[in-house]
C-alpha cells in the first residue's frame, strides 16, 4: 500500500503540530507571508542548516494499528524544513531541530487520526472530484494536468500517488469543514493584522535607509484573509484532534 501519512498538505501538518513557534509572524494578526522583507544587501551570517534525520526509528508511531514509518516522517520533515528555517531566521532565533522533529511526529499522528475519522464518517472523494482537484492544482502551478503529473513523476510521485494525495486532502478537508466549520476573519481582525504589517515595514527603516513601502490594504487583504483563516482553523482542528485522541490507541517511538 502506498504511504498515505505524508500526503496531507503542509498547511494541515503545521496547523496540527507547529503552532507553538516563537516567531512574531506566528501571532494572530501577524501573517508570516506578509512579513516585511529583510533589508537588501544584508550579509548572510551563516550557511542554512540542513535537515537532521539521524536516529529516526523505522516505525515512529502506531495509531489504532496503523503504522507511521520513517519514510513517512522524512518526506514531511524535509519538505517543511526550508520554511521552518526561514521562519527561524525572520525571528532571529536558531532552529531547534529536536523540537521540530518532535512536532513533526506529533503532526503525523494527528493527521492519521483525521484520515481514520474521515473514513469512519464515510467521507469519500469521487473520481470526478479528483479530476477537478488535479486540474486545479495544476493550474495553480501554471500547468495543465498532464504537465503537472509529468513534473510530479520526476520527483518520484507517479499518477497513482498524486491521486492518493489529492484524495486524502479532499476527504480530510471535508471532514474538517463538517466537524470544525469554516472560518472567516472579521473586518476588524483584517485591519488589525494590516496594522501589524505596517509596523513591520516601518521597523525596516534605519538611519541610512528608508523603510520599504508597505503594500496597500487592498493588495494584501487576500493574503491576510488566508493567514487568519488558517490560524483560526488550525486552533479549532487541534481541539478536535484532542478529542479524537482520547479514544485512540496511540504509541510513539520518538
Amino acid at each position: 500500500m502506498l504511504q498515505k501519512k505524508w500526503i496531507v498538505s503542509m498547511s494541515l501538518i503545521a496547523s496540527l503540530a507547529l503552532m507553538t513557534g516563537c516567531s512574531a509572524a506566528d501571532e494572530p494578526g501577524a501573517p508570516a507571508e506578509a512579513s516585511a522583507p529583510a533589508a537588501e544587501g544584508a550579509p548572510s551570517e551563516a550557511a542554512d542548516p540542513t535537515p537532521d534525520v539521524s536516529g529516526i526509528p523505522e516505525i515512529i508511531a502506531e495509531v489504532n494499528g496503523e503504522k507511521i514509518t520513517k519514510a513517512d516522517f522524512i518526506r514531511i520533515y524535509e519538505g517543511q524544513f526550508p520554511q521552518m528555517v526561514q521562519q527561524a531566521q525572520l525571528s532571529g532565533q536558531e532552529l531547534d531541530q529536536a523540537q521540530l522533529r518532535a512536532q513533526t511526529a506529533e503532526g503525523l499522528v494527528n493527521t492519521e487520526l483525521l484520515i481514520q475519522q474521515a473514513k469512519k464518517k464515510k467521507i469519500f472523494a469521487t473520481a470526478k472530484d479528483l479530476d477537478q482537484a488535479l486540474a486545479d492544482v495544476a493550474k495553480t502551478n501554471g500547468m495543465n494536468s498532464k504537465e503537472f503529473l509529468a513534473s510530479m513523476d520526476k520527483q518520484g510521485l507517479n499518477e497513482d500517488a498524486v491521486r492518493i494525495q489529492l484524495k486524502t486532502q479532499l476527504e480530510v478537508g471535508r471532514l474538517i469543514s463538517r466537524e470544525v466549520g469554516d472560518f472567516k476573519p472579521t473586518d476588524k481582525e483584517l485591519k488589525d493584522a494590516y496594522q501589524v504589517v505596517l509596523e513591520q515595514y516601518k521597523g525596516q527603516g534605519t538611519a541610512e535607509a528608508k523603510a520599504p513601502e508597505a503594500p496597500t490594504f487592498k493588495k494584501i487583504k487576500p493574503e491576510l484573509e488566508q493567514q487568519l483563516k488558517l490560524q483560526k482553523e488550525g486552533a479549532a482542528v487541534k481541539d478536535y484532534v484532542a478529542v479524537l485522541r482520547k479514544d485512540a490507541k496511540v504509541t510513539t517511538n520518538m
